[in-house]
């Protein structure tokens, strides 16, 4: 641990929102404490991540659980029981203590409280795991079910890249490349309630590696891709020679997504175990998309990682 367990504790205690640092000679993390949420990612000096800055967006890279994005009505049955819930979860917005702390390697950990299990019936752990090796940062999310029945959850990523990186560049100057070619259609997102009307097409691609950057493709919210061919793309500028390479093979599903009515200046790839609610969804959580199904004292492994150039 960098400095004493009990200084740590101590800061947690007060509910202090703390950023610690890991690093290597290419790569420095600073993730905070409140969520385990990366906050800064620089390769070489150069910011990667998105700033924060709420005049776009007031977050960073928020880990999404128990749920993905919008509930119907907001509220969802567990074994009949209605239970109010959030957009995206509510971990993102849990303090974690820090376990393991070294130059280029930290752990987190969340241990669910008796407040939680008014918005989640289930007792839970959770550990965040962060690595730099070179130019690549690897991650580890082991959630365990601490609870004496079998627990039901999605879970997923929202990290938001810095686009353009340098001066001199914009947001039309970057794509996405996919590692294989796809064919998808891509639902539409119920702007009013932020459910997925999966029987509405918003946009519909062909044979898809290259996807340049626009902000007109997310005048209605994000790009769902719910079938997909590849788990792993890169986010590069017009000469490939600046940007990152994301593997995630673990998820089934990608959001990507930035607030084009401000013409932000980042870019969110989102790798996702499960999705909003559909907009015919009937209200019962265990009929989400995708969910995880934990049983007592299971715990469910799943990693991703980044490169950056």
């Amino acid at each position: 641990l960098v400095g004493s367990e009990m200084c740590i504790r101590d800061r947690y205690m007060r509910g202090d929102k703390m950023n610690y640092t890991i690093k290597n000679q290419d790569l420095l993390l600073e993730i905070s404490n409140h969520g385990a949420e990366i906050k800064v990612i620089k390769y070489q000096n150069i910011d990667y991540l998105h700033n924060s800055d709420p005049k776009f967006w007031g977050r960073s890279a928020p880990i999404l659980f128990p749920n993905i994005g919008t509930i119907k009505n907001g509220q969802s049955f567990i074994n009949n029981i209605p239970y109010t819930m959030m957009k995206h979860g509510f971990i993102r917005d849990r303090d974690f203590t820090i376990t393991h702390h070294e130059t280029s390697s930290i752990t987190f950990s969340y241990l669910s409280t008796e407040e939680d299990l008014k918005l989640y019936p289930f007792s839970f752990n959770i550990d965040v795991t962060y690595q730099v090796h070179g130019n690549l940062l690897k991650s580890y999310i082991v959630i365990t079910n601490l609870s004496d029945e079998t627990m039901s959850f999605n879970l997923g990523l929202h990290p938001a890249f810095k686009v353009p990186l340098f001066d001199g560049e914009k947001f039309e100057d970057y794509k996405i490349i996919f590692k294989d070619a796809g064919d998808y259609d891509c639902p539409s997102v119920e702007l009013e309630n932020g459910t997925i009307n999966f029987n509405k097409i918003a946009k519909t691609f062909t044979n898809l590696k290259v996807l340049p950057l626009n902000y007109e493709d997310y005048q209605n919210d994000a790009l769902i891709f719910t079938n997909l061919k590849t788990h792993f793309l890169k986010l590069v500028n017009k000469d490939e020679n600046h940007g990152i390479a994301f593997e995630f093979n673990d998820f089934p599903m990608l959001g990507i997504w930035t607030p084009n009515h401000i013409k932000a200046n980042f870019l969110c790839i989102e790798p996702w175990i499960g999705c909003a609610d559909p907009s015919n969804h009937n209200g019962n959580f265990n009929d989400k998309l995708h969910l995880i199904h934990l049983d007592k004292k299971e715990t469910q492994l799943i990693t991703y990682q980044i490169k950056f150039f």
